[in-house]
């Protein structure tokens, strides 16, 4: 199988996961000894052996038995029953259900030091340790690995989920699910399962089970053998399945006969009765020696741990006692029996088959020994408890989030957008956001909305939830609210089988028909069933995320507006809708804002940002600043700091408007310069005369584009001509036209005013627009940056940061209107000066300028035209590029000592600065009002290289998961393939 970008994007991520945590994987259970190790003597019994020999049969009986237990605090009773059941019973192992990190360690290790022999410890972990723990990391369900088609994805699941278990007290996950979930109807798997194709859950389930086995606990597949075409959930009642062999062999065992190969340690039986292979329907195939002996370990060659599911389900416990349970387990060839009704009654019962001869010690001899066995790989009998430390650190680390959110936005799938709604576009839109839930949870939806309002600018964004039972004014109210909006997402936190199996519950499909019969724009989003399609009038969208995981929410509300690409395929088939491997693709077009550790950042590096610019305030450096910092299409900081002034004002977020100054060379003046070479309108080398005859005056007549682009066109950098008055834009520009040479052109590089507000009169002769148009026509507004551009004069904005106290010139305090005078002359319009824009904006240009003006998998700029103006166009002279300024090698520079040697950047008089590094893919924001209340500060000059500094210092790696091919041999180890035994 040829595999797919987002493979190669991966395949070195999860090798960086224990680096980032500081935990090294724990060795996998079936490793071999240490290098060095001694070898044990000549007759000596291992661990495992010399345990079980010494073992009573009333013990070895009780070690078959795993219980319940809840690591919540407060349950003190709770807690010291199941330690007598541990001490004195001798119960083999626990499965852990919800708790805290804090209380689960605390009691698994109170657990660990009160058990004679060390406890097997389980967890179901299906989407990872925060299926049971929120503070743990939680992926999305497995159904969006299935989406992403990316079996690394899963590797990097499995290993993040096996570390948090391992830190957690935990050596057994019961995961992952190896069920085809062919049957949409299936009220208990659904979403759970990877694919309704066999092929596609064996690749992804074996590859979740060796990352788990990679980080150092035990996978176990389930619920064998295959709880995916049921239309009974096994909790309630004892699924039927009316197929035998010939069905089985090529649909439902085909994912467990591979991970048999692969040398899976542990599989669990499902309470699923086959008529075909065991007459009695009362029999489940976990309590059927004809499954789980017969087939399971003669036919398919498996060897390993046989676990049951829950002995206290319906679909077990309606034909029989829990004394019957215990006994027909063991006699179908179960070795750990997962939480009986009653543990004593359950070993009474086997020692009694024992004493009737209906069991064997002999028997009971093979499960102990398989379980001594893992405990012995595992390396309990020397260190079963976890330090607290451990957990704290691990659990729900940022590189495990990191993972999660590139799991979830992999698995996006769009199946239908309907006249492009998607992604969401333009300033002002109006949203209304309906929550659909099938429970009374308050919490729906707000989530999702917080990730909406962060990741988007909506002018209006409303909220509703709507569950099965709201009154009909709910509903009402919500259509109601719809007709003032210009487009309604319809988020639906309902999963398949839970909200009623294949299609949406009536009350939300009527409420969904009838908005759509409104005419407006309706995206459907489904975090959890994906079915839930079947049956509704189509809206305008449909974009499926498999999950209602945090996760799956960002990177949701990411697609929604652009900021993270849509490329999943559909794993399943929506009868007389969407076929298998359905999805259409939308580009990423915005940077998403992210962890730093999605791109090989490390939080804990940037965190000095954060004093940095508060030393700087306290300093009187600048009063407010916004920071943004990206690599690799994520935004990893992007914080506001201070207020607009010493006394007060509001506080400087991401969004607020700046004043750019000298900035405007690059963002406006140089991008629009770079818009029409691309086009072929613009000739580098061409005399500025030829499109402005007027500026041919006094000697200049062979000054060329390329030359005022590098300041090395001959002109004086500034006049003062505010001090002469007030003359009008033509009069200024007519001195500008008039002035004559000051060196002779391209003898040297000298910063110069008068050449980008030639170059922005260029732009204007070129197109027949006026520059301020035309730049917000070409560059803003497809880029998606409608906080930037230009202000007119004279029209304070008390929502703009503040620059200066204007003593000498305005006579006021400078907020919303260009600080530099010439600009302010010019109309506060011109290619030097009078931009305004935000961290966030800026954060987006920088994206495209680091992509080398790729945007959305589109060249924006062209790379080559990109690469031509922002490399030093005379080295040995000067660090200037055209248009944009390069890092000195030598010296001071406001990039600071670790940008790259093809960094560019520029830096702005009121307190601004932009540093691009391509070859990290990174960049790095500082807008400041240094100048208020006066420009006679001069402390900002050390601080913008320590911030570069930190940006720099900040990458750790290579951005993985979004950037990175790896060489072979560092990829991950298949696991050891087991010999299978002889055939009968």
């Amino acid at each position: 199988m040829t595999p797919c970008p987002m493979t190669l994007r991966l395949s070195c991520f999860f090798l960086l996961l224990s680096a980032a945590t500081g935990c090294a994987p724990t060795r996998p259970a079936t490793a071999p000894p240490e290098a060095g190790a001694a070898p044990p003597e000549a007759g000596a019994l291992t661990w495992a052996e010399a345990t079980l020999a010494a073992m009573p049969l009333e013990r070895k009986a009780a070690q078959l038995f795993a219980s319940a237990a809840y690591g919540r605090a407060g349950e003190e009773a709770a807690h010291e029953g199941l330690e007598r059941l541990v001490r004195d019973f001798g119960v083999g192992g626990i499965v852990f259900f919800q708790g805290t990190p804090a209380g689960q360690t605390a009691l698994a290790n109170r657990l660990q030091r009160a058990a004679a022999v060390p406890l097997l410890v389980s967890q179901d972990m299906e989407w990872g340790a925060g299926m049971r723990l929120p503070e743990a990391t939680t992926f999305p369900r497995a159904m969006a690995f299935g989406a992403s088609r990316t079996p690394l994805l899963a590797y990097a699941a499995g290993y993040v989920t096996a570390q948090e278990a391992r830190a957690l007290g935990v050596q057994q996950v019961l995961a992952p699910v190896a069920d085809v979930n062919n049957n949409p109807a299936n009220p208990v798997i659904g979403v759970r399962s990877f694919s309704e194709r066999p092929a596609l859950v064996a690749e992804m389930a074996t590859a979740m089970a060796a990352g788990i086995r990679a980080g150092g606990a035990i996978p176990t597949l389930k619920h064998f053998p295959g709880h995916g075409d049921t239309a009974t959930d096994s909790h309630a009642d004892l699924p039927v399945l009316a197929f035998g062999l010939d069905r089985l062999d090529t649909l439902e065992l085909a994912p467990f006969q591979a991970a048999i190969r692969q040398g899976v340690e542990s599989i669990m039986t499902g309470h699923l009765a086959l008529p075909q292979l065991e007459p009695d329907v009362r029999v489940p195939a976990s309590l059927s020696a004809r499954v789980s002996t017969d087939l399971l370990q003669t036919r398919m060659g498996y060897t390993g741990l046989i676990v049951t599911d829950a002995l206290n389900m319906s679909g077990v416990t309606k034909h029989f006692s829990t004394g019957e349970i215990a006994v027909r387990a063991v006699e179908a060839g179960a070795d750990m029996l997962v939480m009986s009704e009653d543990e004593y009654a359950g070993r009474a019962a086997i020692l009694e088959a024992v004493a009737s001869g209906r069991l064997t010690e002999a028997r009971l001899d093979v499960s102990v020994r398989k379980i001594l066995r893992l405990k012995e790989q595992l390396g309990l009998p020397h260190s079963a408890t976890v330090d607290p430390e451990q957990t704290r650190r691990v659990v729900g680390s940022l590189p495990h989030r990191a993972a999660a959110g590139a799991a979830a936005r992999a698995s996006l799938t769009l199946l239908r957008n309907e006249g492009g709604v998607l992604p969401l576009r333009g300033p002002g839109l109006r949203l209304l956001s309906v929550a659909l839930t099938g429970g009374l949870d308050t919490t729906a939806g707000a989530f999702f909305a917080a990730e909406l309002r962060r990741n988007g600018r909506p002018e209006r964004l409303e909220t509703r939830r709507l569950h099965t039972r709201a009154p009909e004014t709910a509903f009402a109210e919500a259509l109601a609210a719809a007709r003032t909006a210009d487009v309604v997402l319809a988020p639906a936190f309902l999963y398949a089988g839970g909200a009623g199996g294949l299609g949406l519950p009536e009350p939300h499909r009527q409420f969904l028909d009838r908005l759509v019969e409104m005419g407006k724009p309706v995206v459907l989003i489904a975090f959890g069933n994906p079915y839930m399609i079947a049956g509704l009038k189509p809206p305008a969208g449909y974009l499926v995320a498999y999950s209602g995981s945090e996760a799956s929410q960002t990177a949701a509300a990411e697609a929604v507006f652009g900021r993270a690409a849509v490329e999943g395929q559909l794993p399943i088939t929506i009868a007389g809708l969407y076929g298998f491997g359905e999805g259409l693709v939308l580009p990423q077009i915005l940077p998403r804002l992210g962890l730093p550790e999605d791109v090989g950042m490390s939080s804990a590096r940037l965190a000095p940002i954060d004093s940095l610019m508060r030393a700087g305030i306290a300093e009187g450096a600048f009063p407010g600043a916004a920071v943004a910092v990206g690599r690799d299409g994520v935004i990893t900081h992007l914080r506001g700091y201070g207020r607009y002034t010493y006394t007060g004002g509001p506080a400087v977020t991401p969004r607020s408007a700046f004043d750019l100054a000298s900035l405007t060379k690059v963002v406006a003046t140089t991008s629009a310069l770079m818009k029409l070479y691309d086009e072929g309108r613009l000739e580098l080398d061409a005399p500025v005369a030829r499109y402005l005859p007027a500026f041919g005056h006094n000697g200049k007549e062979r000054v060329t584009i390329r030359q005022l682009l590098t300041h090395t066109g001959g002109l004086t950098p500034f006049r003062a001509f505010y001090r002469t008055g007030a003359p009008t834009r033509e009069q200024v520009i007519e001195a500008i036209m008039d002035e004559k040479l000051e060196y002779a052109p391209g003898s040297k590089s000298q910063y110069s005013d008068f050449g980008p507000i030639a170059l922005a009169l260029v732009v204007e002769r070129i197109t027949g627009e006026e520059f301020g148009a035309y730049v917000r026509r070409t560059i803003f507004e497809p880029l998606g940056m409608y906080d930037t551009g230009f202000r007119r004069t004279g029209v304070p904005d008390p929502e703009a940061v503040p620059t200066e106290e204007d003593t000498y010139f305005r006579r006021r305090l400078l907020q919303g209107e260009v600080h530099d005078e010439t600009a302010w002359l010019l109309g506060g319009t011109a290619g030097h000066a009078g931009l305004f824009s935000t961290a966030e904006d800026l954060a987006t240009f920088a994206f495209v300028m680091a992509s080398e003006g790729r945007r959305g998998g589109r060249a924006f700029f062209r790379p080559e035209t990109v690469r031509l103006f922002t490399r030093p166009a005379d080295p040995q002279q000067h660090t200037r590029a055209l248009g944009w300024d390069t890092r000195a090698p030598t010296g001071y520079s406001s990039a600071g000592r670790r940008f790259g040697p093809r960094s560019f950047g520029h830096t702005g008089f009121t307190g601004t600065s932009l540093w691009i590094d391509p070859d990290q893919g990174l960049y790095v924001i500082l807008l400041t009002n240094r100048v208020y209340p006066t420009r006679e500060n001069n402390k900002l000059t050390p601080i913008r290289p320590k911030l570069a500094d930190v940006a720099a210092e900040a990458v750790t790696g290579p951005p993985t998961p979004l950037g990175f091919a790896p060489t072979p041999e560092r990829l991950p180890a298949p696991l050891p393939a087991r010999p299978l035994p002889p055939r009968p």
